[in-house]
């Protein structure tokens, strides 16, 4: 099992007056529609939890966008780790099988971006599994 990955996206965001813009993908998509079917916003309320569940066969990546969120993620096995994302420029890349869940510490609604990618045989995969994290 490898390491969930943090992605400064500071040199990819491009901002001006308007606002920012960001790029997921910065070229051509292995199976673009896989992953677009599985782009979606997902909005917590403050003092909420979503996720409690791995994605056996699937990376997924998350983007804060708008407030705060704790992210909550089991590895190794057994042994709980966070990270408190505030902001807008960091990229969060969760490897398949990582138990994981998301949490709005702020007071503010959370606003994240987050899809999916099959790695291997992920297609033959169940897409979510369950799993309670002990928070």
């Amino acid at each position: 099992m490898t390491e969930v990955r943090f992605i400064d996206l500071s040199g990819v965001i491009k901002a001006d007056a308007r606002g920012q813009v960001f790029f997921p993908w910065p070229g051509p998509l292995e199976a673009p529609g896989d992953l677009l079917a599985t782009l979606h916003l997902v909005s917590i309320r403050p003092g909420q939890t979503r996720g409690h569940h791995l994605h056996p066969g699937h990376a997924e990546t998350l983007y804060p966008f708008h407030g705060d969120a704790l992210l909550i993620w089991e590895a190794p096995p057994g042994r709980l780790r966070e990270r408190l994302l505030t902001g807008d420029r960091t990229l969060v890349h969760i490897p398949p099988g990582i138990p994981h869940a998301v949490t709005n510490p702020g007071p503010e609604i959370l606003y994240l971006l987050a899809w999916r990618e099959a790695t291997g045989d992920g297609r033959a995969a169940p897409d979510t599994v369950p799993h309670p994290l002990g928070i």
